[in-house]
């Protein structure tokens, strides 16, 4: 379905390459989340742009530069029956003339990521405030128990 509207489906092997490929830390490879701003500040891919498509103005001019400039973008949402991510992704495509090839959607998404126990960051883009699933599970449990 997504190759059909020219999105490159990339697998969850592949999006962990792309998190760990050194472009990265020079916006080579980016990550746009393209759920809304709650999801995004209760837990994101580190580093990753934000892009509401629901709420463009609000985040369009955070990401256009770095979509020009990026050799690989990922997009992604929550994953499974969340279609978020191929809308924001052939959105910001077609407005900004970014060629396909460099154009990819994270099937699995957000839920896969945490599941896989992957970091994710917490609140604004950098901010720094890193966890992940298995440790925001056993300070939960620590909290619980005082």
């Amino acid at each position: 379905n997504l190759r059909a509207k020219g999105l490159q489906l990339a697998e969850s092997n592949q999006v962990v390459q792309f998190f760990h490929d050194p472009r990265r830390e020079q916006d080579g490879v980016i990550f746009i989340d393209a759920r809304n701003e709650d999801h995004y500040r209760a837990g994101h891919i580190p580093g990753a742009y934000h892009f509401d498509r629901f709420q463009p103005q609000n985040s369009l001019t955070n990401v256009v530069q770095v979509c020009l400039t990026a050799e690989q973008i990922v997009f992604y949402c929550n994953g499974g029956e969340c279609d978020d991510s191929e809308h924001a992704a052939i959105m910001l495509r077609d407005s900004l003339g970014i060629p396909k090839e460099k154009v990819f959607v994270y099937g699995g998404g957000f839920t896969e990521w945490t599941n896989n126990g992957l970091p994710y960051e917490l609140g604004q883009r950098n901010s720094g405030n890193l966890t992940n699933a298995i440790k925001a599970a056993a300070s939960a449990n620590a909290g619980g128990a005082k």
